[in-house]
Formats: C-alpha cells, structure tokens, sequence
C-alpha cells in the first residue's frame, strides 16, 4: 500500500460525478470562508511597490507595454533598479493590477476578491489531479480520501495568507495555477495523444513564468510526476516535456532582454543582501537553518510574519547544531526519496517535489535578497500535505482493527487539524489589513528585524502627524517611533535613512536638538555624499534658531569630513545670513565652489554677499553664473537688475527686471 499504485495501469481521468462536485463545492467555499474577511482589507507591504505607487500598474491597460518592458521595480522607482541579484521579471500579475485599475481604479476590496477566487480554482485543481494521480488507496467515504484531505490541509494552511491576504502575493498563487495547468494539460496529452493539449501545456507553463520565474522547477516536477504516478513510457514522457522546455527557453530569451545577465550585481546593503558580512560558511550554515525553520512553519505554523530580514534571523555557523540538525533532516529525506524512487512510493514523491519546488528559493542556487520568507513555500506545502494524508493512509490503518475505527479517528483528526488550521488563518488576517496593522504587529514577533523596526517606526510616526490625533497620542505614537527606530539603528548600526529618520523625529516630538545632531551626524558618517542628509539638514535648519549652535555642529561635520559641497555652503549661509559675518561667509562658499564648481546655490550667495560687501562687479560675476546654471531664477535676475543699477547702467537693470517679472509675477512692481 505505501506505492502510488497497487498495479500496472495509466491514469484514468476521474469521472465527474456528484460526489466531486460536492467536493468542488466545499474546496471552493472554503476558501472565502478562511479568507473572505480579507475583501473589506486595504492595500499593504508590497502593494505600494505593484500597484499604489507603481506608474504602469497605475495607468491602466495603457502601461501594459512597459510593464512587459521593465524590471518589475521599474514602475515604482522610475528607473531600471536591480535591488536583487538578477533583478526580477514578474509582468503577468502586474497586468492583471492593471487591468483592476482600469475597470474599478484603485480597489482593493476587487484585488482581495480575485485573490480568493484563484486560490480557490487552485485548490479545486490540485484535488482533481490529485484525484486523477492517485488511485492506490480506495476508501468508502470520499471526504477521508488522500486528494481531499491533501487539498483541504492545504487551502487552509495558515503560512499561505500572507500568499492570499496580500495582494501582492497574486504572482505566487498565478505561478502554482500556471504549473499546475501544465501537468493536467501534459496528463491530457499522454493519455489522448492529442497535440493540442501540448500546446495547451505551452500556455499554461508561459502563464507560470511570466508570473514568477519558479515555475521552472516543474521542468523536474511535472515528469517526475508522469514517472511515479503513471506507467507512460520515457519517450512520451519526453514528448510532453518538449513545450515546456520551450516555453522555458522563451521566457528566459525575454528576461534576458529585459534584464540582462542573472548574475547582475546585486546591491552592496544588508537590508537586499542579508549574508552581506558572513562568510562563506556561515552563509551555508544560516540557510540549512532556515531550511529547518521552513519545516517547523509547516508542521508549527507559529508564530507568522511578514519579516524574516537581519537581524531577525541570525548568521551562525557550522557549530551550532541547529545548521547541522537541518542538514542532517534533508541528507535523510533525500536518502529516503532515491532508496524508494524505483518503488514509486508517494513518500519519495513527495520528498523530491519539495526539494525541488524550494531550491529556486532557499539561497542555495542564487541569492533571493532575504534569508526566507513564508510566500517561499506557497508551493513546496503541497508535499508536506500529501504526506500528511498519506501517513493517516498509510500508518494509522495499522493501529486499528476495523476500518471504521480507522475512519472515525481519521475524520477527527482531520477535523481538529482543519479547526486549528481555521483558527489560526483568521488570527493571522488581520494584520493584513493594512501596513499600520501589518508592521505594528510584525514588530512584535520579528523583534531583531532592523527593516521591521523600521517599519513599524515610520507607521507609529504618521499616526503622531495626523492632525486627528491627540496630544497624548502623538506623543505615545512618537515615543513608540523613537523606540522602533533606535531599535532599528542598534541592530543595523549602518542604517542610513534610519539614522536620518531618527534625528528628525527627535525634534519634531519635543525639539530635542542635540539627539537631532546625533543622530544627523550619524546619518553623515555612513553615507556625507547622499543628498538626503542635507534635505533633512534644512528641514530641521529652518526652525531652528540658534545659529551658534548650528554653525557648531556644521564645523563638526566639516572637521570629520572636509570638502563636502553642502556643509561648506550651509557653513557660508550661516555666516552670512545669521551672524552677518560676510567674510567668513564668502570664504566657505567659495570653498564650497572649488568642490563643486556647478553649485547653483554657492554661486547665487556669492553673489548676494559681495552685494551686501558694496561690490556689485564681483557680485555680477557670481549672479551670472549662478543664472546660467539655473536660468529659471528670478531672484537672481532681480540681484543682477539691483547691481547694474547700482553701476548705472540702467539698460541691462531694466532687462533683468524685466526678466524677474517674466520667470516670476510678483517681480511685475519693479519693472
């Protein structure tokens, strides 16, 4: 009984009769019924980067083209932008957003719908393959058979709602109907010999992968599957393998053109390459640990989160057992699959479609850009169900003398398991509903994650700048904020925009200046040429009234590293605008053009100061080349309009008045 069949026979597809339909029926429900509280949800994580921020998804049919014609990033950052090593090419989900847009706008109550629905025709699927695949273990009652005890363990699996209750997860749910399409299209074929059913295979495999590129790993899956569930020969076996393979070749032509080599470089930051700093050992020795950790989500779905970045998962190395025990359970399991391969067993099946299935994903064979995630899984969970409804088949029959028994203890077993499992999905819905629950909640879990506290921080900051919120919310929103981001800033001492973001918010909870200059001074050391840093310099420079202090902190960041354009030039603002010290003002911005000799801003000062000086030669000079680096500047045609006033030449004063009240109405007084 443990082989897949109990005699020669090819696969018969099963008969459509009234007990499958209630079976279709109760698959279908089921699944509105786990995640049906999701419709009312709003959009979250990585919906902003498909869709709320995405400029192709958000122009409707009419950005179809770009989104075949881009990086998947591309619409959100406006640019070609390979955050992770080979950059990613997942258009079919993208046009299917777009498409959403079109017709409803910006809905995601529509999006979280059409998510239910295609996991739901992904469940009924799986269970009619399965229905097809295996006919070694009859039973009297249809509910306890292996396809609909596999099936429903898996429709209600709490580690697929963040593949369900995320909208972005559509990619995922597409690339596991797509392949599944392909081996019940490749099924058609072998058993009809009709070549249309190969070209229907064709389809349903490109579906896949312009969805996401794992559903390549069903090139081994779906003839493995004719090998142990089927008595084809090899060379049919072959056959149907062929449009596979050139959809596969199709697709890989295209996002080569797309997106260049595989092996592009992939970003030198610990948030898009977590085993940035380990070595090689103990990169391999961390990602057999979250091998491990992938099995215990399987068998412990708890606790869940959206976050596994650093340092919520730690590098260790090959000392500690937890690298050795995984290692040690996969070594087994494929042990176990090659002994009982020519047995056809549906362990041995199992086994090599969940290695195969999540090979694409576990960092072995290319680096992901996280050290795990729970998405990852989606497909590979199908093995880990089929083993649980073949154990209950296949071992527990042995505890009991009759069947009924065997039956009764097998319904309520099933029946705890699918409550649990319920339960569990339901807890976990809710902090999708939007990014505030989704990271507020995380945070909690995902304690060592920088990015998560990150998160978690820029939500509770928001909530404190709405103007809704009351005085004893906003400052508990920002103390909770602080909290997250100095949290963030301990794990991930390099954390640009954290560091940035923390020094802000100090001020802006109760004007603490010098946790502001902390923090900014941090933010300078990691990265002094990001033009960021001066953005929030200004920012916080123009509240702040204390000009002494500020030149102070300015001549730190000068001392520690000279030479940089826009510390030199607020260093010659604060001279000359705040403490009216025109010399020294003159001085630093004229360093500060040495650096930077197209520094619009420096040159339009210089010119102001030697204006103030009485020397409008010299300001003329300086107000030229600041106008010819940014002609559109009618405070500069105005200055210039002032000097040659002052030179007596009252032709080009008036020309440049003139020009002032062009670039700028309110200049019209002084034609």
């Amino acid at each position: 009984m443990s082989k897949v069949h109990k005699k020669a026979e090819t696969s018969v597809k099963p008969a459509y009769n009234s007990q499958h339909k209630i079976a279709y029926a109760i698959i279908f429900l089921f699944a509105f019924v786990l995640y049906g509280q999701s419709l009312s949800y709003d959009y979250a994580l990585d919906d902003t980067i498909v869709i709320t921020s995405n400029e192709f998804t958000k122009d409707g049919v009419q950005g179809i083209g770009d989104i075949l014609s881009y990086d998947t990033f591309t619409g959100f950052f406006g640019k070609q932008k390979l955050l992770v090593a080979g950059g990613r090419y997942r258009p079919l989900s993208l046009i299917t957003f777009a498409i959403e847009v079109e017709l409803f706008g910006l809905n995601p109550g529509i999006s979280h719908f059409i998510n239910i629905l295609l996991y739901a025709l992904t469940g009924i699927l799986m269970y009619r393959l399965l229905l097809w695949l295996i006919s070694g273990f009859a039973v009297r009652k249809w509910y306890l058979s292996i396809p609909f005890i596999a099936t429903m363990l898996f429709m209600a699996h709490p580690v697929h709602t963040e593949v369900v209750t995320n909208i972005k997860g559509r990619d995922e749910i597409m690339t596991l109907l797509g392949s599944l399409l392909a081996l019940w299209f490749t099924l058609q074929y072998l058993q009809s010999k009709k070549y249309k059913y190969l070209i229907f295979s064709f389809l349903a495999f490109f579906f896949g992968l312009m969805s996401k590129e794992n559903t390549i790993t069903f090139l081994a899956v779906i003839p493995l599957t004719v090998y142990f569930f089927t008595l084809h020969k090899l060379k049919d076996n072959l056959i149907s393998l062929t449009p596979l393979l050139l959809a596969s070749v199709l697709f890989l032509i295209i996002r080569q053109k797309i997106l260049g080599d595989f092996s592009a470089p992939v970003a030198k930051e610990l948030m898009n390459n977590p085993f940035l700093d380990a070595t090689s050992g103990e990169k391999f020795a961390t990602i057999f640990y979250t091998l491990g950790l992938y099995l215990k989500l399987l068998i412990f779905p708890h606790p869940l989160t959206y976050d596994y970045y650093p340092k919520e998962i730690p590098i260790i190395g090959w000392g500690d057992i937890r690298a050795w025990g995984s290692l040690l359970i996969y070594l087994a399991a494929g042990i176990i699959a090659l002994i009982q391969f020519r047995k056809k067993t549906i362990l041995s099946y199992s086994i090599l479609f969940f290695i195969a299935t999540l090979s694409v994903v576990s960092n072995l064979v290319f680096p992901v850009g996280t050290f795990m995630n729970e998405r990852f899984i989606y497909i590979s969970s199908i093995a880990y169900v089929l083993i649980i409804a073949w154990l209950l088949h296949r071992y527990l029959p042995t505890l009991f003398k009759s069947s009924e028994k065997w039956q009764s203890y097998t319904s309520g077993i099933l029946a705890i398991v699918l409550i649990l499992f319920t339960l569990k999905t339901w807890a976990r819905n809710p902090a999708w509903e939007n990014d505030f629950a989704l990271f507020t909640t995380d945070v909690q879990t995902s304690v060592n994650s920088a990015k998560g506290n990150a998160a978690a921080a820029a939500k509770y900051r928001e909530l404190a700048e709405k103007e809704s919120s009351l005085p004893a919310e906003k400052a508990e929103a920002y103390q909770k904020a602080i909290y997250h981001w100095t949290k963030a800033l301990e794990l991930h001492p390099s954390y640009f925009d954290v560091a940035l973001d923390l020094g802000i918010t100090h001020f802006r909870y109760d004007k603490n200046i010098e946790m502001t200059f902390k923090y900014y001074k941090q933010a300078f050391l990691i990265n002094a040429d990001n033009s960021k840093v001066y953005t929030f310099f200004k920012a916080v420079f123009n509240e702040f009234q204390n000009p002494a202090r500020k030149l102070e902190f300015l001549q730190d960041l000068n001392h520690i590293k000279p030479n940089k354009y826009y510390v030199l030039y607020e260093i010659g603002v604060s001279y000359g605008k705040e403490l009216n010290n025109l010399d020294m003002a003159i001085t630093y911005l004229e360093q500060a053009i040495s650096v930077n000799p197209r520094g619009t801003e420096a040159y339009k000062d210089l010119g102001a100061a030697w204006g103030f000086k009485g020397n409008p030669n010299e300001s003329i000079k300086y107000s030229l080349k600041a106008l010819e680096l940014n002609p559109s500047d009618a405070q500069t045609c105005v200055n210039l309009g002032i000097n040659y006033q002052q030179l007596g030449d009252t032709e080009k004063a008036k020309q440049y008045f003139n020009q002032a009240a062009k670039l700028d109405p309110k200049y019209k007084s002084i034609q």
